[in-house]
């Protein structure tokens, strides 16, 4: 990769030479995924809509050729199954033979799911289920689309999205692959030293499906499991009380043009929360202290109504 294309500490202080790239998004047809591919549209970024909901895909596709159409942009939708690694190289096929001549200007791994449950009753599929999406999903983007970005005459960036139980004291199947995350970013930034910028996105409560999650799962990790009248609930409390999806994206550029690796997406009824987490378990890993998670009010309404 040409020098001139090396990052300014981590940073690309001018998006608009990302313009006329391609934005790829896993789980990109809603919530978080979908939000950062209408910013990159409006940013002069070709989207690339990778997610395993064949029909989420459809209408995220209709809906971002409204915009994309008026600049020139072209949007395609592909669905793909980031545990796999067939998928995963099935997809980078099908965009080489699309768009053969347009650089990879942004890279986002945001596909995850919230399962798993605790470490000991976790069955085997369920850590395989979460592992193969929330760490290994990131890790063959990480292997089959990072090199040729590195080749490619053009500037780029990775994001993938962790979690706030990425930063601090893990809970359950979900919070040690949130960790893993975060830890994969941190190791592929010191790896690349700049010739791409990296970035960790690290949100607390969004208003997404991601409690829905299982209602995609592959056979292979079980198939996939209905939801509960409990879980729908949860479903509207995080539309109801988390932040918008559009605010994490927004984050997100302003952490490409800034060059922030961690990207704390707290919400406006929360701040500092994320940060106070993670001085907390820092604070016990050098002094002695136990796992702790400081408590959240805001928290506690989205996930304990009436505690």
């Amino acid at each position: 990769m040409a020098n001139e294309y090396a990052t300014d500490n981590n940073a690309h202080p001018d998006l608009s030479k990302l313009a006329g790239g391609l934005a790829i998004v896993t789980g990109g047809a809603s919530g978080i995924g979908y939000a950062i591919l209408e910013a990159a549209v409006a940013h002069g970024l070709h989207a690339v809509i990778a997610d395993i909901d064949s029909d989420a895909i459809e209408e995220a596709r209709d809906k971002l050729k409204r915009g994309a159409d008026s600049n020139e942009l072209q949007v395609i939708g592909i669905e793909v199954d980031v545990s796999s690694e067939e998928s995963v190289l099935s997809l980078q096929k099908t965009i080489a033979e699309q768009m053969p001549n347009v650089p990879i200007s942004l890279l986002v791994c945001n596909a995850g799911v919230g399962a798993g449950g605790g470490v000991v009753g976790a069955r085997d599929i369920d850590w395989d289920f979460v592992i193969g999406v929330n760490l290994k999903g990131v890790a063959h983007f990480a292997r089959h689309f990072v090199p040729r970005m590195l080749e490619q005459d053009a500037p780029g960036s990775f994001v993938a999205t962790s979690s706030q139980d990425g930063l601090c004291a893990a809970q359950g199947v979900y919070g040690v692959t949130k960790h893993a995350c975060v830890a994969l970013c941190e190791a592929l930034y010191q790896e690349l030293q700049g010739r791409l910028s990296v970035h960790v996105l690290c949100p607390n409560v969004v208003g997404t499906n991601i409690v829905r999650s299982g209602t995609h799962r592959p056979e292979r990790f079980g198939g996939p499991t209905p939801t509960s009248p409990a879980t729908e609930a949860l479903v509207t409390r995080f539309k109801n009380y988390g932040m918008p999806p559009s605010r994490c994206a927004d984050m997100v550029f302003k952490a490409i043009q800034s060059g922030d690796f961690y990207i704390l997406a707290e919400a406006e009824e929360d701040p500092g929360h994320i940060y106070n987490q993670a001085k907390v378990r820092m604070d016990a890993i050098l002094n002695h202290g136990r796992p702790f998670r400081p408590p959240s009010k805001f928290i506690s309404r989205v996930f304990r109504p009436g505690s």
